[in-house]
């Protein structure tokens, strides 16, 4: 959608990643913590977490992929995460537009209609080897 500040106008990518804390694989996922974090202690207990499974209808389930939505450790993971594709757009894709981002909601705002489409190329391709997908059902670009 385009959005006036201070009579700038922008092209604003809303990007929605399709099941996030659901569909994240641990093993990425603990990886990428590893790279943060030498204590063993404390990456056991991230194990653990992810591990601990969800209780449905009285019964706990065990978990071998994602990450407790609405766990509050989640939206950290989230970030360790997702830092790949921070990275990424810092040093390759700035002058594409400014990515804003917490845990597994982001934005891209873009000062021209052809940056948010390549926005949307840019992480189409990050994503495709980071593995989230995004959800184009609640995703935009107008």
């Amino acid at each position: 959608m385009d959005v006036a500040n201070n009579g700038r106008i922008y092209w604003v990518v809303d990007v929605d990643i399709q099941g996030y804390f659901v569909n994240i694989r641990h093993e990425k996922l603990m990886k990428l913590v590893e790279q943060r974090i030498c204590d063993r202690k404390v990456l056991k207990l991230i194990r653990q977490w992810l591990t601990a499974g969800v209780m449905q209808e009285g019964r706990v389930q065990e978990t071998t992929i994602g990450s407790p939505k609405g766990g509050v450790i989640s939206p950290l993971l989230a970030n360790i995460y997702l830092h790949a594709l921070d990275a990424i757009w810092e040093k390759r894709f700035q002058e594409v537009g400014t990515l804003v981002r917490y845990a597994d909601d982001l934005v891209v705002l873009c000062h021209r209609k052809e940056h948010a489409l390549q926005a949307i190329r840019v992480l189409k391709a990050v994503f495709a080897k980071l593995e989230p997908t995004i959800n184009t059902e609640k995703s935009s670009s107008n």
